[in-house]
């Protein structure tokens, strides 16, 4: 993938990624608040219906106790007990209790109607001759009196049904039981409340709720006693569903659409009440809010590309200039400069890049003046290959004539300037066994020996098992020399010089030690601090000395000097044991 194609989709990652997944979590948040607005609402509501249902029916339960405790109306009922005789009602026990049943029906224009009836078929109620049949036959009993006789004088709620005793045809659910003789607790017959179904209407109309919800009030057996809206309940009833089966806001389908259940009970009522929201509805905001989300995200994704491509451009024409330019280097043309319109990082590289073409162009002219000079070098090399072996020549031959003249002291003199001058110019290794120095060393001190005419004496120990270790060439002689020169001959002073070896906690040290002058303490605080070098002539003052070793062998190895006035000096060199 090219850079310009990596430049694009990064921004458009960098931007996009976190411009939709802030869209989706607005919509979802949106969502979730919206259907948890609307549940809780309509549970607050649907609470409160519930417990005035709940509420009233406890009422009614209450009411249906009052017969038994009116004397006159257990009467009547006590001369109506016979089942196998009918009498027809007398004007006063008709006018007793019809005056009875609308004082209980008094100011309560819910109810569609009071109505006692007796054991031997005879109806009592507050409606009147022309609303009602005056005697309950075996062939018109329907099933809500088989159920209060088998309440035996429960009240008990009875669902919506049509009550045949009633001229007009009027659902109605109600609330009824058998009344019993409070002595002799024989059946004299049961009292029916019949409630109408515009009771629940009235309490549903201040209710404000989502688009066509269905509303469903059920007993605690399932069986439906008002419906409002689309039968949903029924619906769901055909296809197996039982009240246990719901679980508030799981969705459940009828008749293709989904609906989010809330049901609501109340804790000892009789009846619960189950609202079928539809989801559609309560989603219809949250759709919108995702149309116009997903309409801005798409908006936003055009302007987003229209300024990637933009910066883009704008970002990668020096780095494709620079790349040209990169190329033509690649070629050998090292002449070509970039134009620079900014200040930063681009701007930046295109001059670092113009002064690495400078560099370049004038470390070519260097190449070739030094590729000039090391032609030189080499006729010069050339020229002088012959000096060494001149010299080696030359000295072993005033070597043999000392030996034929019998100069032996002059012969050991050659021989041993023959070996320093070997030693000496040999530069193929830069470390050499200690036992090679020490062979060095006793040829310098040789020719010291004869030159100093017994003014000095030197001393060699050092352990065999320290001389295979490697050291740096050219170390010790140095320090000899130094010795020699400030320790004994600028202060003419006769002494001694000794060169000896130790191993202590895995480090080899080598001390060179003479008897001679000594330092001032400031001379040798200098000498500590390298602040003090020591160039006279052709010698290696003791700073260069420690310099070399520790860019040799690096921390802890090095150089240590100890000096006292008229006592001496101390240089100790500390090396590793193995290299």
């Amino acid at each position: 993938m090219a850079l310009r194609q990596k430049i694009i989709v990064l921004f458009l990652c960098i931007v996009l990624i976190p411009l939709n997944v802030l869209g989706m979590v607005t919509y979802y948040y949106f969502s979730k608040t919206l259907e948890d607005q609307t549940y809780r609402f309509t549970v607050q509501i649907i609470d409160q219906v519930n417990q005035n249902v709940n509420a009233y029916i406890e009422e009614m339960h209450r009411l249906s106790l009052l017969p038994l405790y009116d004397r006159e109306v257990l009467a009547i009922l006590q001369d109506h007990e016979d089942p196998t005789h009918y009498t027809f009602p007398k004007t006063d026990e008709l006018e007793r209790m019809s005056s009875f049943l609308s004082t209980l029906s008094y100011n309560r224009q819910e109810l569609s109607g009071i109505h006692i009836m007796a054991n031997d078929g005879s109806l009592f109620g507050n409606l009147g001759s022309p609303r009602s049949v005056h005697r309950m036959t075996n062939d018109v009993k329907d099933e809500w009196h088989q159920t209060l006789m088998v309440g035996d004088g429960r009240s008990l709620l009875l669902p919506t049904h049509n009550p045949s005793y009633l001229l007009a045809e009027t659902d109605v659910f109600s609330v009824g039981r058998v009344i019993r003789d409070p002595e002799s607790f024989n059946h004299l017959g049961m009292i029916k409340i019949d409630i109408q179904l515009t009771f629940i209407e009235s309490l549903l109309e201040d209710v404000s709720l989502s688009e066509d919800p269905s509303i469903s009030i059920i007993d605690n057996q399932g069986n439906l006693f008002f419906e409002k809206g689309k039968p949903v309940y029924r619906m769901l009833q055909n296809e197996g569903y039982i009240i246990s089966d719901f679980v508030e806001r799981e969705s459940v389908v009828a008749d293709g659409i989904a609906y989010l259940p809330v049901i609501r009970e109340t804790p000892g009522g009789e009846v619960q009440t189950i609202v079928f929201l539809p989801e559609h509805k309560i989603f219809g905001a949250s759709q919108s809010l995702r149309m116009f989300t997903l309409g801005l995200m798409a908006a936003a994704t055009v302007l987003i590309i229209m300024l990637g491509l933009l910066a883009e451009r704008r970002l990668t024409k020096p780095i494709f200039e620079l790349r040209h330019h990169m190329a033509l280097a690649e070629k050998g043309e090292f002449n070509h400069r970039i134009k620079t319109y900014s200040k930063d990082e681009l701007g930046q590289l295109s001059v670092s890049f113009n002064h690495m073409m400078e560099q370049i162009n004038e470390l070519i002219a260097r190449v070739y003046r030094t590729e000039i000079r090391e032609k030189e070098a080499e006729i010069k090399a050339l020229q002088s290959q012959m000096n060494p072996h001149f010299i080696y020549n030359t000295l072993e031959h005033i070597n043999m004539m000392a030996i034929t003249k019998r100069e032996y002291e002059i012969s050991d003199m050659v021989a041993s300037l023959g070996k320093l001058i070997r030693y000496s110019i040999d530069q193929k290794t830069r470390f050499v066994p200690l036992k090679d120095e020490l062979a060095f060393v006793e040829s310098y001190v040789s020719i010291q020996q004869k030159r100093l005419e017994g003014q000095l004496t030197f001393s060699i120990s050092v352990p065999e098992k320290l001389l295979t270790i490697k050291i740096p060439k050219l170390t010790i002689q140095p320090l000899l020399e130094n010795a020699i020169e400030h320790g004994h001959i600028h202060g003419g002073i006769k002494g001694d010089i000794c060169i000896k070896g130790w191993q202590e906690d895995g480090k080899c040290y080598i001390q060179v030690a003479d008897s001679g002058q000594g330092m001032e303490l400031e001379q040798l605080q200098r000498i500590r601090t390298k602040q003090q070098q020591f160039h006279d002539g052709n010698r290696i003052a003791l700073a260069n000395i420690a310099e070399r070793l520790n860019l040799l062998l690096g921390e802890p190895y090095g150089l240590t000097v100890e000096s006292e006035r008229g006592v001496g000096t101390k240089v100790t060199i500390c090396i590793p044991i193995t290299l």
